[in-house]
């Protein structure tokens, strides 16, 4: 009960912050009359443009999981992605949440505990240290024309530490049985919590059942990890290119926002909302891309409605399809084996 009430105060707050945001701070950016005005200005050719860009997003979600699953079909894996997102996206909990939810499904799957366990771990690492490691490479890359504060390198130094971080888990988890072990107790624990607050009983798997595959995943993992990684930057660079779009349609131009101060803004966006500090980051990451695009120079009223356009783009179709896709998994699952 404890947990549940503090699972709902959390809400409440993430709840209280994103209407701030949207209420007062960013009118006070640009108001929301001049915001409606510059989306208006968005040619049919662009609203293609974006329309591409954000199916392609939604499409290439299912990619990182057939690269470690692939057993699981591409219908199978794009349903439960976006259902996973679209939970992440209206309950607080940020990346490890969505990690919780994704095993949940892929049991649904039918995909046995081990499998399941495995791929969300290195899923998960694969996309937190590139999420991690994106503000530096933005950093290096704005550093080059000298437009680089000294907040911005700090909050991406901070990020590359994170990353790094992320990977010596991973290594040492993947190299030693006792961290695999730690690892999995850990992982079993914090899935135990999120179901406590559902009321559902915790998972039957811990860090046995790391150490048990570890050896027999390691081999495909020997032999995908070149397509994980292909598969992971493929699904979030075209979020990226979403958002470059979305600066161009409303008239920001690369003269006045280039490619390594747009990647730089996106990378920082990408960091904040795999924090659980709002329901999908919402608030606090429009806030976050905006500052960081006024802080380049760009015009506020554009700012403001390139990011707007831009979230509203990679969220909302995540939250229909995923609203498709959570029912359409009884119908995807593969049926359970009859009693022998």
């Amino acid at each position: 009960m404890r947990s549940r009430r503090r699972a709902v105060l959390r809400f409440a707050l993430g709840v209280a912050v994103a209407a701030a945001v949207f209420a007062y701070a960013l009118p006070h950016i640009a108001s929301y009359g001049d915001v409606i005005h510059e989306l208006g200005t968005i040619s049919t050719a662009w609203a293609v443009a974006l329309g591409a860009a954000a199916l392609l997003d939604v499409l290439t979600a299912a990619l990182p999981w057939m690269a470690v699953l692939p057993q699981v079909s591409f219908l199978q894996a794009l349903a439960f992605t976006q259902a996973s997102t679209a939970l992440t996206t209206v309950l607080p909990g940020g990346a490890p949440l969505g990690m919780a939810i994704s095993f949940g499904f892929l049991r649904r799957l039918r995909v046995d505990r081990g499998g399941a366990a495995f791929a969300v771990a290195v899923t998960g690492i694969w996309s937190q240290t590139m999420i991690f490691l994106y503000p530096l490479v933005g950093a290096i890359l704005v550093f080059a024309t000298g437009q680089l504060s000294t907040s911005t390198a700090v909050i991406a130094g901070v990020s590359a530490v994170a990353g790094a971080a992320i990977v010596g888990i991973a290594v040492a988890a993947l190299r030693s049985p006792t961290a695999a072990l730690r690892l999995g107790n850990a992982a079993a624990s914090f899935v135990a919590w999120v179901k406590g607050i559902f009321h559902r009983p915790p998972p039957a798997w811990g860090g046995e059942s790391l150490v048990r595959f570890r050896e027999e995943r390691l081999v495909l993992l020997r032999r995908r990890w070149a397509v994980l990684t292909a598969a992971t930057l493929a699904n979030q660079l075209t979020a990226y290119i979403t958002f470059v779009f979305s600066l161009r349609a409303v008239g920001i131009s690369s003269a006045t926002i280039p490619l390594s101060e747009a990647f730089l803004a996106w990378a920082l966006g990408r960091v904040i909302s795999s924090l659980p500090l709002t329901p999908g980051g919402i608030g606090v990451v429009e806030l976050g891309m905006i500052g960081t695009l006024v802080g380049f120079g760009a015009p506020n009223a554009h700012v403001v409605a390139a990011v707007l356009l831009f979230r509203g783009l990679v969220v909302l179709p995540s939250l229909v399809v995923g609203a498709v896709g959570l029912p359409a998994l009884r119908f995807l699952a593969p049926p359970e084996p009859e009693p022998s």
